[in-house]
């Protein structure tokens, strides 16, 4: 069934349905009719949709196919067709060339060419008489599709893109003097433009002059001098030494071997932060040391406390009884030990007990010793009575908590001896697979 074929069958039946949904409603099932009617702008659109690609199938058959060139300066293009034989299909394709000139627009262009070349060409020059820096050879190739070739008379000093070799050295290289410096040496160069079988050139006339050095290249040329000729004043020395300043101009060297002051001072800072952190961290481990012994050290003290207090000693005596039984002993107590003696030295001179134990509660400052020394404080102002069934609870506490203590140094240890057992791990498989992979190897 051939296209065309197509697009009549779907003609019919849209109009046909729409028809006889609507002039003959009454004869047929209702929901057919309500069908179209609800659906008539998707007919309306598949009619439309219908006539339009109607049309451009037979446009495309009936009309041949156009090709646009391209601009004379665009490159050739490349188009693809399939022909039908026998119903089988058959590629091909065809190169086509851009748009060409005709022979009167492509003299008015060339004529066009070289008057922007004799504006342009100079470049950043004073004029062709003067010439010290490059050459602007370009072209706008989609303004002027041609092709240039340029000629120079002399390679050395000019190049075919315009590019000058003008240094005072490179002259000098070549054979050139100081006269010829300043008269300009004389050159040319030729622009030939073609197109197709069609040609045209012009001759440009130069005079090249020794490139002008800005204010520093002079400089830094006349320091290269100095440095020249200082190297050739002590041929037979060890070294030399080359200024620190030319005409107010500072110069820096690399540094060798001494060490710059910035970077001394650099060091300076970072050693002094560095200390300051060691001090920090050295204190803040102090104070979690002596925070974790007064912690082991709580439970002995308040059993001490609860026995000699249910025993009828006075708060002051149980300090001084719990110093005698220390003595000497250098353990996890000595830090409460020394705040105990700080405490019964406060009795001997005299100062009230109450606030002996408020200022022994601000120096160990855990929670813990708070609570038991604000009781004791209490118990000064509103007598002892219930004291030592409070201490005995505070007892069973201490003692929980010394169990989970325990509890919490046991999984950190477990948790320490964990990177040191991935570091073994590491090193055997390490034994274990480099030498296998030396095997394979």
């Amino acid at each position: 069934m051939s296209k065309i074929t197509i697009y009549i069958v779907v003609y019919v039946v849209l109009i046909t349905l729409m028809l006889y949904c609507f002039c003959f409603k009454h004869k047929v099932n209702r929901q057919w009719v309500n069908f179209v009617q609800r659906h008539l702008s998707i007919m309306l659109l598949l009619l439309a949709v219908n006539t339009v690609s109607f049309g451009l199938s037979l446009k495309k058959q009936e009309a041949d196919y156009y090709i646009k060139r391209g601009e004379p300066y665009e490159q050739e293009k490349q188009y693809s067709f399939q022909a039908i034989f026998d119903k089988k299909p058959v590629n091909f394709s065809i190169n086509v060339p851009p748009r060409g000139l005709k022979p009167k627009e492509a003299q008015e262009k060339f004529e066009q060419a070289f008057i922007y070349l004799d504006n342009n060409i100079m470049g950043e020059n004073e004029g062709l008489d003067h010439i010290n820096s490059n050459l602007d050879l370009s072209l706008d190739h989609k303004e002027y599709p041609f092709d240039m070739e340029v000629k120079t008379a002399d390679y050395s000093l000019i190049d075919d893109e315009g590019v000058l070799r003008n240094e005072e050295e490179q002259l000098k290289a070549l054979g050139y003097t100081a006269k010829d410096f300043l008269s300009g040496i004389p050159s040319s160069i030729v622009v030939k433009l073609s197109y197709g079988d069609m040609e045209k050139e012009k001759t440009y006339d130069l005079v090249i002059f020794p490139r002008e050095k800005s204010d520093i290249e002079k400089t830094v040329s006349e320091i290269e001098k100095l440095y020249d000729r200082k190297e050739e004043e002590s041929p037979y020395e060890e070294g030399f030494y080359l200024p620190s300043k030319y005409k107010d101009i500072g110069i820096e060297y690399p540094a060798g071997e001494s060490v710059r002051p910035e970077v001394i001072l650099l060091l300076g800072f970072l050693v002094a932060g560095l200390l300051l952190l060691r001090e920090a961290e050295g204190k803040r481990s102090e104070e979690l040391r002596l925070r974790q012994e007064l912690l082991q050290s709580y439970p002995w003290f308040i059993n001490e406390l609860v026995l000699l207090m249910g025993a009828g000693m006075q708060v002051r005596n149980v300090f001084s009884q719990l110093i005698i039984d220390y003595r000497d002993q250098q353990d996890y107590r000595a830090f409460l030990i020394e705040e105990l003696k700080r405490a019964k030295h406060n009795f001997e001179i005299g100062m009230s007990e109450g606030r002996i134990y408020y200022e022994l509660g601000r120096r160990l400052k855990l929670p813990c010793y708070i609570k038991v020394l604000t009781l004791l404080e209490q118990n000064v102002t509103k007598g002892s009575r219930g004291i030592v069934e409070v201490l005995e609870q505070e007892e069973r506490a201490a003692l929980e908590e010394r169990m989970n203590l325990v509890k919490k140094r046991g999984e950190e240890a477990g948790t320490k001896l964990l990177g040191p057992m991935i570091l073994l791990l590491l090193i055997v498989m390490l034994m274990i697979m480099v030498p296998a992979f030396i095997s394979f190897m």
